[in-house]
């Protein structure tokens, strides 16, 4: 579940072409595919706090796929405050 979340997310913020972010999940991914998946949950969540985080940016995208977004992006944050 969590893995194919972050690879929708992923696709959708390519889309809205916000290369940092996709990078910061590529990573976040790419951790819990090597079997690190605190560093993951813990990368994951660093997204989501302060000014100019992740919560901040604004999606360039249709009105469903940025619902969509904010969809993913909730789910990516309970799964990674839950698991951490």
């Amino acid at each position: 579940m969590y893995l194919n979340t972050l690879e929708e997310l992923i696709s959708l913020l390519l889309k809205s072409n916000n290369e940092h972010w996709a990078d910061w999940f590529n990573e976040v991914k790419k951790l819990y595919e090597q079997g690190e998946k605190s560093k993951s949950y813990a990368k994951a969540l660093g997204a989501y706090g302060g000014m100019g985080s992740f919560n901040d940016v604004f999606w360039d995208l249709p009105k469903k796929e940025f619902d969509r977004l904010e969809f993913l992006k909730g789910q990516i944050w309970n799964y990674a405050k839950k698991h951490s």
